[in-house]
């Protein structure tokens, strides 16, 4: 009789061990990600997140925290662009729950996710123009006050 009982029970483990494992696989199929960066950059700007050169212009997600995007100016011609600055930019992607709520962060998660979506984050690429020299200003003043005291110089002479 204690063999029936055996044969019984390796018939009902498979069945559950099978049951888990088909659990464990649709879970794991249908594992959620975290949110993208875009990186929409229309003027096609070198760009580089956290120093790696971005070829993607959605990233997958990483990490959540502060991230940093920077771009440098597309050449012109062939030739560098000195009209426009490199450009850098933080970009905080903060987490849908704080972490320190160990066992319920993950359900929190799961709840924010379903109420609001996926929190992807965009950025919009764009290099800040360059500044007007200011030492050019002052250089065309000083030009123009050697001119006015050249002219006072000849007038003094002429008396």
């Amino acid at each position: 009789m204690s063999s029936g009982l055996g044969a019984a029970s390796s018939i009902v483990l498979p069945r559950r061990t099978t049951l888990l494992l088909v659990a464990a696989t649709l879970a794991s199929a249908t594992a959620c990600t975290g949110p993208a960066l875009h990186v929409q950059n229309p003027d096609g700007h070198p760009v580089f997140v956290d120093g790696v050169a971005v070829t993607d212009p959605s990233l997958p997600f990483r990490y959540y925290g502060t991230t940093r995007w920077q771009a440098l100016p597309k050449d012109r011609a062939g030739r560098a662009d000195w009209d426009h600055l490199p450009t850098s930019e933080r970009v905080v992607m903060l987490p849908p729950v704080t972490p320190w709520l160990f066992p319920l962060d993950f359900p929190l998660e799961l709840l924010a996710r379903l109420a609001n979506g996926r929190a992807d984050t965009t950025v919009n690429v764009t290099v800040q123009p360059r500044p007007a020299d200011p030492r050019s200003d002052r250089e065309f003043a000083n030009a123009e006050s050697t001119a006015v005291a050249a002219r006072a110089r000849d007038a003094r002479t002429n008396r």
